[in-house]
């Protein structure tokens, strides 16, 4: 964003030159040595400054040993003279030891937070959702802002810290919407795309795909997506509805980073073999020859020739011989 500022012109000279002009602040409601306080979020003040009216209203210890010059409240310079330690509560249950400066009325508020306090208790401004968001993303409500999307909303965080490998997807479980009228929005980021699956009965799954060229660490508490109540839409840019033109172009970034599991051919140890058993034989080099000693036995048996009706007699091996009586015995033919 490039600003037009004429030589010698602040960059806050519109805040004092124009009345009308209203300006938000990030102001919201602690406690200061368990004294109800009014505590403004300033990200363009390097140090912290206490009002000295509040100091003595909560019997600070102010060591006047020290001074600073400051300016930026108000129209001229002025000096903080002294230091204190404060005990500073958030959110009810997070406590913070802080030393600070004391100086003269701040303007409206008890107590002045510059980066000097929001950088080391990692605070960060949310001035979209109209709140700070503490460490754990504990979230406090800005004096004077509603929410934005007020009881209406449900976010889908990411749960967990995850490592996604290249064409690889991590999977976050949708919780089933509490009305038919609530609607899915989704996001994506620089690496990474969203896809909804079905699951078992109404669940529902959300897939994040690696659709880069290198590993993924997506880290937790994340947003990728939100449910929205009958016909609203995401103040936040960013977000698309499940089956929008957006959402098929963001379907096809994900299948051309993927691949079936099919396709990907596992590696052999070696070959088994057949599944069914085979005897191995040796080759024979040599004519199979009768054992010695059976080439001369040879014993004459009756064969009857049916189509002559005849018997004839022929040789065989003792080893093939019929023992019972022979087709031709008349002892046979007799019964």
């Amino acid at each position: 964003m490039a600003l037009e500022i004429a030589s010698g012109e602040p960059r806050g000279y519109w805040k004092y030159h124009v009345p009308d002009k209203k300006f938000k602040q990030a102001k919201a409601v602690g406690k200061i040595n368990n004294e109800k306080a009014t505590l403004l979020f300033d990200s363009g003040a390097e140090v912290s400054i206490l009002d000295i009216a509040f100091a003595r209203k909560v019997g600070c210890y102010v060591d006047n040993s020290q001074t600073l010059e400051c300016e930026g409240v108000g129209e001229s310079p002025y000096t903080a003279e002294g230091r204190t330690r404060l005990k500073i509560t958030l959110a009810g249950s997070l406590v913070y030891f802080f030393d600070v400066w004391v100086g003269p009325p701040t303007g409206g508020q008890d107590l002045i937070l510059g980066m000097d306090f929001m950088v080391p208790a990692g605070i960060r401004l949310d001035p979209a959702d109209g709140s700070i968001c503490l460490p754990d993303e504990v979230r406090i409500q800005l004096a004077g802002r509603r929410p934005m999307y007020g009881d209406k909303v449900a976010q889908v965080f990411l749960n967990q810290h995850c490592q996604i490998d290249v064409g690889k997807s991590a999977e976050v479980t949708l919780q089933r919407n509490k009305s038919s009228q609530q609607k899915l929005w989704v996001t994506r980021g620089d690496r990474w795309v969203p896809t909804v699956t079905a699951g078992s009965g109404a669940t529902r799954f959300l897939l994040l795909t690696n659709v880069s060229d290198r590993k993924l660490v997506l880290h937790r508490d994340l947003r990728v997506a939100i449910w929205l109540e009958g016909d609203r839409v995401p103040r936040v840019p960013g977000y698309i509805s499940v089956g929008s033109r957006r959402y098929a172009e963001w379907q096809n970034l994900a299948y051309q980073a993927t691949a079936d599991g099919d396709d990907e051919v596992r590696p052999t140890a070696g070959d088994d073999g057949p599944a069914v058993e085979r005897p191995q034989y040796t080759m024979p080099t040599a004519i199979l020859r009768r054992p010695p000693g059976r080439t001369a036995e040879k014993t004459a048996i009756s064969k009857c020739n049916q189509a002559q009706n005849t018997v004839e007699a022929y040789a065989c091996d003792p080893v093939d011989r019929w023992e019972g009586p022979s087709i031709g015995d008349s002892r046979n033919l007799q019964r």
